[in-house]
């Protein structure tokens, strides 16, 4: 899993597997040293397949874009062989500005219109992810889609989702448990390094941070702010443990905090959502980046390679009319930004927002 994932980003692996930064580092240096026993393992001792570990086609590439959430939900209301109740729809309530969650067959006694379901009801570009029973079948920002098998669904369809559903919560259910042990394991070291007081302290703000409505409600200054604290209970902490002729060097000081932010992050890596431990862990790794003197993109997953500068000049930006859902304001106004990389012709589009300064 490791290596095929290698050209991911370091925060991302470590998210994957539910290990700290630093772990996952290591475990990609042993596996790009071919004087080490796991490269060993991975290639000498199975050279017979070593076919299947040649680079697949970016996940992004199998499907050319991800199929519109309604036409999911309408699968689901229309597809006989489907039953409604076993679906669930995550949903942002812009009144609450939290992340909400709707059984599919929910009756709509809240929104104006001819809907009788209220999933039908809400707006489109609100509707976050939508679930089978509890494994999620479509999310926005992850670009998943396993009911139509599009982007990151890989090709897999709602169909093969039901048929191997007691397998994958079985799966998920064993994950579960060694997660669990494991972050008992982080979580005493932790005590046992800061104290019951201070380590209460983390825990609490720790649980803040994962809103019960969702990952999206953890806006990035929440998130920088929990790490900032964090670092200052495991400061505290040394305050007392050590002597502080040993910590006047400020280069020793900012070792300590790249250590700190290390464990921070094996206890990071075993959150129970999947996007907010990613998130965090891209702002731990940043920290680290600082306090070590490396360049943002001087990434620390070994087989990453430098991104090219761009040159201004190299690109086109124009605005062009919305589309979709959001009315008058969407469709009548030039709020949906183009940007073209013209050397490559690479081009990407916003239209997330009804603001033009935001899509920007």
């Amino acid at each position: 899993l490791l290596y095929e994932n290698r050209k991911q980003s370091l925060p991302k692996l470590a998210s994957m597997l539910g290990r700290g930064l630093r772990g996952v580092k290591t475990r990609m240096e042993k596996l790009t040293d071919v004087n080490s026993a796991a490269y060993e393992r991975l290639f000498v001792g199975n050279r017979s397949n070593n076919n299947d570990l040649v680079d697949d086609d970016d996940p992004e590439q199998k499907g050319s874009r991800l199929t519109p959430v309604k036409e999911v939900l309408r699968r689901i209301r229309w597809d006989g062989t489907l039953l409604q109740n076993d679906f669930t729809v995550q949903y942002y309530d812009r009144v609450e500005e939290s992340i909400d969650e709707a059984t599919f067959d929910a009756p709509n006694n809240s929104v104006s219109g001819n809907e009788d379901l209220f999933v039908f009801a809400i707006p489109e570009h609100r509707i976050v992810s939508v679930k089978y029973k509890q494994q999620i079948v479509w999310d926005k920002d992850q670009r998943v889609d396993r009911v139509f098998g599009s982007m990151k669904g890989n090709g897999e369809t709602i169909d093969v989702v039901i048929e191997n559903y007691a397998d994958w919560k079985k799966e998920k259910d064993e994950q579960d448990h060694i997660n669990r042990q494991r972050q008992a394991e982080v979580a005493f070291r932790i005590k046992t390094m800061l104290g019951k007081e201070r380590f209460d302290v983390l825990k609490d703000t720790s649980v803040s941070l994962q809103h019960p409505s969702g990952s999206l409600m953890a806006t990035d200054e929440l998130i920088t702010q929990y790490i900032k604290t964090a670092l200052n209970i495991f400061r505290d902490a040394r305050s007392v443990d050590i002597d502080d002729k040993n910590v006047e060097d400020s280069k020793v000081k900012q070792q300590m905090d790249v250590e700190s932010l290390y464990i921070l992050s094996e206890l990071v890596a075993l959150l129970p959502d999947d996007l907010l431990r990613e998130r965090i862990l891209l702002k731990i790794e940043s920290h680290v980046e600082r306090l070590e003197g490396r360049k943002p993109n001087q990434t620390t997953t070994v087989t990453s390679q430098d991104l090219p500068e761009l040159n201004e000049d190299d690109l086109s930006e124009k605005f062009v009319r919305g589309s979709g859902a959001g009315g008058q304001k969407i469709n009548k106004t030039a709020n949906r930004v183009i940007l073209v990389h013209i050397p490559t012709q690479l081009r990407v589009e916003c239209q997330d927002t009804r603001s033009l300064q935001q899509n920007r």
